[in-house]
């Protein structure tokens, strides 16, 4: 009986990373090897008018009104409770946590523990910054502060943000912070290494698209630590509650990305 030949050594390894090659490519996904694809569904060119020129038109609005009335601005723009930019940092942040809230029930989501949590601790942040904007709905409905509250708080509302820095500068110097390395470093380095994209942990990574809105709040809040100094104070009154707005609308603009990746990844995976 003749001997079977003998296949040459590395034959096998080299079929696999060819079948490997010829395998289509998945979208990135925590729970396979990959390789994979960059998102298709990201926001681009044809989508600017949410992702650019809203954020560049509300900021120059801004300046704008302020300028052109300043009473005004300080009479409806920036009070509390019902001025613009308050109410509007409520609405946005509401609709955020609605948002993060919303994918828990998402089949995709439940089957995958790191995404439902990082989404279930996304929706309790924005939570707490809607709850905290409106004092969990005080400047609504107008209740009198308890007391023992009102020695504490610095401003006598029932919110948490006025009366430590844990509950205030810690949580929003950290938010600023995730906003500049992932709405403006990391980007830029995708920008260089787009194959950054296409990595299984490129899901979380925030889009392109999300640069302005980053921009603007670190514009805003430089205007700010400018003013602290005695420079520019005529541009524009407590430029920090623009910041915060633009840091809110940030978490937004992320969230509504994220969920059209989910359902990118759930009718790549049908």
């Amino acid at each position: 009986m003749l001997d079977k030949p003998t296949p040459p050594k590395g034959g096998g390894r080299r079929r696999a990373a060819a079948a490997k090659a010829e395998a289509p490519l998945s979208l990135p996904d925590t729970a396979l090897p990959g390789p994979f694809r960059p998102f298709a569904n990201d926001p681009g060119s044809r989508e600017q008018y949410w992702w650019l020129w809203l954020p560049v038109a509300m900021a120059a609005a801004l300046l704008v009104i302020f300028h052109l009335d300043s009473a005004f601005y300080l009479a409806w723009i920036l009070p509390e409770g019902y001025g613009f930019l308050e109410f509007t940092q409520f609405v946005v942040a509401g609709a955020a946590a609605l948002l993060a809230f919303s994918l828990l029930f998402n089949g995709y989501v439940r089957t995958r523990p790191l995404i439902l949590a990082f989404l279930a601790l996304s929706g309790l942040a924005c939570l707490y910054i809607a709850g905290e904007e409106m004092s969990w709905g005080q400047h609504l409905f107008h209740w009198t502060t308890p007391a023992y509250w009102a020695e504490l708080n610095r401003q006598q509302e029932t919110n948490l943000h006025n009366m430590y820095d844990i509950f205030d500068k810690t949580p929003r110097n950290l938010l600023t912070l995730g906003i500049v390395v992932g709405g403006l470093i990391v980007p830029l380095i995708c920008a260089f290494r787009p194959q950054l994209r296409a990595m299984r942990w490129s899901l979380f990574l925030p889009p392109a698209a999300l640069v302005p809105t980053a921009l603007m709040a670190v514009g805003f809040l430089l205007i700010g630590d400018l003013q602290k100094l005695g420079i520019g104070k005529a541009l524009m009154q407590r430029p920090s509650e623009v910041m915060e707005l633009y840091l809110y609308l940030f978490l937004l603009f992320y969230l509504i990305v994220f969920a059209r990746r989910i359902r990118e990844l759930e009718s790549d995976t049908a």
